[in-house]
């Protein structure tokens, strides 16, 4: 009787990883990734987009990134700041030109040489994707599920997973995760973003919202990057 039982309970749990397995299409995953290594490792491109974080306050940062990576790499990134109804334009400007960083936060200004924030002038966007290591089974259990409409993929993100890559000391608890990607000939044309949870650390402790937009343009195309006349003098 018991071993009738443990067969039962076998099929059971079968069923139930199968049917949890058809809940995320493992080729979207992977083509999703697969695509973000593409955009990373192209020779240039343009991105655009609202990043909105709110906490306590609502910031909303857009960013403009040009950047040529070729050879030589090169980068011009522009972030306006909006906190709740005090807007900065041109709250960041950071550039990356012949293995040196130029930083302009409002008055202040700085530069250094490329090797201090872990690049080099050959180096790559893609230097800090830290997916790369991932096999295609740990990519694909990021997620709950997945749905798709054309050349648009939707990931529901598995908030357990998402809450420990975020944050190892347990701080954040995630309630919803979710991405949407359309893909334009085997890179990602826009990305969306929406992670809505709680986090507490001490006596502070807050609801968290997070919401990206970003458009990537130009990919493959970009020829010159705008770069201020005066980078000498940061």
């Amino acid at each position: 009787m018991r071993k009738i039982i443990t067969q039962i309970l076998s099929i059971c749990l079968l069923f139930c990883l199968s049917s949890c397995s058809q809940k995320v299409n493992k080729h979207d995953v992977i083509e999703v990734f697969d695509a973000l290594d593409r955009t990373l490792e192209a020779d240039s491109g343009i991105l655009n987009g609202t990043l909105i974080t709110e906490t306590e306050n609502r910031n909303i940062i857009d960013l403009d990134v040009q950047f040529i990576q070729n050879g030589n790499l090169r980068v011009a990134a522009n972030m306006d700041l909006t906190s709740g109804k005090n807007t900065i334009e041109n709250y960041i400007e950071f550039y990356i030109v012949d293995g040196k960083t130029y930083l302009k936060n409002m008055d202040t200004t700085s530069q250094s040489v490329l090797q201090n924030i872990g690049l080099s002038p050959n180096s790559k966007i893609s230097v800090y994707n830290i997916f790369l290591d991932y096999s295609d089974d740990q990519l694909v259990s990021l997620f709950e599920s997945s749905s798709r409409k054309g050349n648009v993929i939707q990931l529901k993100l598995n908030n357990k997973q998402l809450s420990t890559l975020l944050d190892s000391m347990g701080t954040l608890s995630i309630s919803k995760g979710e991405i949407t990607v359309t893909l334009n000939d085997e890179y990602i044309e826009n990305i969306k973003l929406d992670i809505q949870g709680y986090f507490a650390y001490d006596t502070i402790s807050s609801d968290l919202n997070i919401q990206l937009d970003c458009d990537i343009l130009n990919i493959n195309a970009l020829k010159n990057i705008a770069l201020p006349a005066d980078l000498d003098s940061y």
